[in-house]
């Protein structure tokens, strides 16, 4: 799928491009939240939406490494998601995500937002 010039696909057919930030519930005051799509339907009005599995916080965060650098963003994150699906709609997506493995569960993630279009 491709919306507002970017490629959004299943995590079945290319990780890279499933891997998104969206606003829960669209609410643009809430930090983003890094997810995989799962699916991607159309409702019967035409609304886009992405039926999606959300990464899981460490449970310590305490040790997130990357918490002291405000300007670099990066998170910890465990490296299994929700089993429960959350429908998300395409006008909630921030941006896309990198992620990096740094133990067998858990992985650092770093939103790839574009800030500027030039």
């Amino acid at each position: 799928l491709k919306f507002n010039g970017i490629v959004y696909s299943r995590a079945s057919t290319h990780v890279r491009n499933s891997q998104v930030f969206y606003y829960s519930q669209g609410d643009r005051l809430s930090s983003p939240v890094p997810s995989s799509i799962q699916h991607i339907y159309a409702t019967p009005t035409g609304e886009l939406v992405f039926a999606v599995h959300k990464l899981l916080l460490c449970h310590d965060q305490s040790i997130d490494p990357f918490a002291m650098y405000p300007h670099f963003p990066a998170k910890m994150y465990l490296s299994s998601s929700s089993s429960h699906l959350e429908n998300v709609k395409v006008s909630w997506v921030v941006s896309h995500f990198a992620q990096w493995a740094v133990l067998s569960d858990t992985v650092v993630i770093l939103s790839l937002s574009r800030v500027s279009t030039i």
